[in-house]
């Protein structure tokens, strides 16, 4: 046995000591904690615990955001989160890893384990997550993983030009489903791209129902040479993978996938994920509006995008128009989203 399974037989069995606290909670939902306009929520179900998210004032909206086997930690039990790790099929020896919006912290937490050359930094918008993530999901943050309370874009935007990325991975939503405007425009995927190495991969987590599907696709595609995307069965995500590498073919895609997963063993069917892409030149008979959608940027968002976006309701706007507007905007509430402007304001 070698020092790196040493080290990782003493880490997993130091995980599974920081979850005995969830291991001995009640089963059904056993924490609520209000955090800005939504509600966190942590459930347990037999040896599994979700975190989900509420809107404050749409009670029937609710998203699932991570899930953990508090019983086998490291296997990655929603199909979406098993998706974006088919990124180490274009960097399997990832050095530095950059991910905007922690949920429960699941990939930084299996990632840091698998890869302990890696550095990751995280950038998440809400203490309240981070706070959840470290007492119930077990992670820890240490000199390899750290965790920035910023926002995702502006995190990123402030680092020196010359750190690159050889994974970004970008998956930030609300409880409404709602994911920062900011977050999706070609301005924030250029900053993404000069980011990144050069063999280095961009992983976006989307909706495959959402309005603005395609034209957030369209948008990665006006960056990026290669775009690739999961349709993930059943639970609607669409993790999309893009480079500016050569073109793999889907052959080579799940050969690869299936020489990682033996590799190092993951505990989940990394290889069935990637039965799952499509090429870009499949991406128009996947996505019948692509030919009609619009590239997003900055200044001029498309009619109805912040629908959905919680600040826009009338009371939490009385009640908190002194907070960050919750569109990604950076900007204070007061300043950006109101009950009588749905449209940002000029920069």
């Amino acid at each position: 046995m070698n020092d790196r399974e040493i080290w990782q037989i003493s880490n997993l069995n130091a995980i599974k000591q920081r979850l005995n606290k969830v291991r001995s909670a009640r089963p059904g939902c056993f924490f609520v904690q209000q955090s800005g306009n939504q509600y966190i929520k942590l459930t347990k179900t037999k040896s599994t615990i979700t975190l989900g998210f509420s809107d404050r004032f749409n009670s029937p909206a609710n998203l699932i955001q991570s899930e953990l086997d508090f019983d086998r930690p490291l296997n990655l039990k929603s199909p979406y989160t098993q998706a974006m790790m088919l990124s180490l099929v274009w960097n399997g020896t990832p050095q530095k890893i950059y991910i905007a919006g922690l949920g429960g912290g699941i990939i930084p937490l299996f990632l840091h384990h698998y890869f302990p050359e890696a550095v990751i930094e995280c950038a998440e918008i809400d203490p309240g997550i981070l706070q959840v993530a470290t007492n119930f999901f077990g992670l820890k943050l240490d000199e390899r993983l750290s965790v920035a309370i910023q926002d995702g874009r502006e995190y990123l935007a402030q680092q020196n030009a010359n750190i690159k990325y050889d994974i970004i991975l970008s998956d930030v939503f609300l409880g409404t489903g709602y994911s920062p405007y900011r977050l999706a425009t070609q301005e924030f995927y250029e900053l993404c791209q000069e980011r990144l190495s050069k063999p280095g991969v961009l992983v976006v987590n989307l909706f495959r129902d959402d309005a603005f599907f395609a034209d957030k696709l369209l948008t990665i595609k006006s960056v990026f040479a290669q775009v690739y995307v999961v349709f993930v069965a059943k639970i609607g995500n669409a993790i999309v993978i893009a480079n500016n590498g050569d073109i793999l073919q889907k052959r080579e895609v799940i050969a690869k996938a299936k020489d990682l997963e033996n590799r190092y063993q993951f505990e989940f069917p990394l290889a069935e994920r990637a039965l799952e892409i499509k090429m870009v030149t499949d991406l128009q008979e996947c996505v019948p509006k692509l030919e009609r959608a619009r590239v997003l940027v900055d200044d001029f968002p498309p009619a109805g995008y912040f629908a959905n976006l919680p600040a826009v309701n009338p009371a939490i706007t009385r009640a908190g128009g002194s907070r960050f507007c919750m569109c990604g905007s950076g900007k204070l509430q007061n300043d950006c989203h109101d009950q009588t402007n749905l449209k940002i304001r000029s920069r």
